[in-house]
């Protein structure tokens, strides 16, 4: 069973999500009047923006369940987005509008968001104690496709956020826009390996819908801010190619979440 700080910390932060989406991806132009700090070209705008989204669908799906063995395969991702966001914003502390509501709502958020979650996943450790493995793993195939795209998250992201300006990207980055892309980069690829060492089927929907949604909005957000691209056509055709792979690769693993979800509620009956 879910405590209630966990579920309620799932609620509030899905909302938040939903709000930083709405900012960043329609207003992408716009980050000078409607968001916490600056930010060009506005493809990365609008990048983030679709990452937030992504984790909106993590955070709605996993504050819906009922039993911490599926809600939890949101956590080690949004643990993570949530740290390494927080030390990004505070190495670039000085580019954040500190002049601003929303420079600030940034800042008291994230400087909050990691203890208090720290301290509600103990409780909710204790309180639920061991899970048990699953018991639907994964087929071979979406294994081994699945750790090639952690991997890829996993490296990349590592590079982008350690360099962020020596590391190629189909745009221009800064500092803290490549930090910032890096971080959420890193936290699905945690995703990607939690879901590996669950190996089941059915706790796999929550992550699968959210990846679906992230390939999906990345290729939307390029589509629409094409003209901010500045990388050479193999590196845009490399970028597309990836996250068509983890379109089709979240698709599967929604479609082997819900047949095995189905198969469970016949036999059941």
């Amino acid at each position: 069973m879910m405590t209630d700080p966990i579920r309620r910390f799932y609620a509030v932060a899905a909302g938040l999500a939903a709000i930083a989406g709405f900012l960043l991806f329609p207003l992408a132009g716009e980050t000078d009047r409607f968001f916490s700090w600056t930010i060009e070209p506005p493809v990365t705008a609008a990048f983030l923006g679709a990452a937030y989204w992504a984790a909106l669908v993590l955070l709605a799906w996993a504050a819906r369940q009922r039993t911490w063995a599926l809600a939890r395969t949101a956590m080690p991702a949004v643990a993570t987005i949530a740290a390494l966001l927080l030390v990004t914003t505070l190495i670039h502390l000085d580019k954040f509008d500190l002049d601003s509501l929303f420079g600030w709502f940034w800042l008291v958020v994230y400087c909050l968001v990691t203890p208090l979650l720290a301290w509600a996943i103990i409780r909710q450790v204790r309180a639920a104690g061991p899970v048990e493995r699953g018991v639907n793993p994964l087929p071979a195939g979406v294994r081994a496709i699945l750790a090639l795209a952690g991997l890829a998250l996993l490296g990349y992201g590592v590079a982008l956020y350690a360099a962020p300006l020596d590391v190629s990207w189909p745009w221009e980055l800064t500092p803290l826009t490549g930090r910032a892309i890096a971080s959420f980069l890193i936290g699905f690829a945690v995703a990607a390996g939690f879901a590996l060492w669950e190996n089941d089927v059915h706790r796999l929907s929550g992550p699968a819908y959210a990846y679906t949604t992230l390939a999906a909005l990345e290729l939307l957000a390029l589509a629409v801010y094409n003209d901010d691209v500045t990388a050479s056509g193999a590196g845009v055709a490399a970028y597309v190619a990836f996250w068509v792979l983890s379109l089709g690769l979240g698709a599967a693993g929604a479609w082997l979440s819900s047949a095995s979800a189905e198969r469970a509620a016949s036999g059941s009956r």
